[in-house]
């Protein structure tokens, strides 16, 4: 096994062993939930309820939901896509793993 692979995959329990996670949108990912009508034009809280590493090739992956929704969607993204609280103990993790990461996959 290679390093990155390791790290990634101790990456993944410890995020998933915090879930769930509170996180706001990225500009991209906050244009595509407007274009597609999911909300309004505030940047909602988003939930992650689920993070999972989808190769080197796509990185990590999350699904998350809108928080306050009723009938919650749920939709699944690059984890790059969120930004964790930076007071949360494992977003300054993500953050240097992101660092870290290979230019041709997304962490």
């Amino acid at each position: 096994m290679d390093s990155d692979r390791v790290s990634r995959e101790s990456l993944v329990h410890h995020l998933r062993d915090a879930l769930p996670l509170s996180a706001r949108p990225r500009p991209a990912l906050l244009a595509f939930l407007r274009a597609r009508g999911a909300i309004g034009r505030s940047a909602p809280r988003l939930v992650v309820v689920d993070i999972f590493d989808a190769g080197e090739t796509q990185g990590l992956m999350c699904r998350f939901e809108i928080a306050g929704e009723i009938d919650a969607l749920s939709f699944v993204a690059p984890l790059t896509q969120l930004a964790l609280d930076r007071r949360h103990p494992l977003a300054q993790r993500l953050a240097e793993h992101r660092r870290h990461a290979p230019r041709t996959g997304t962490a």
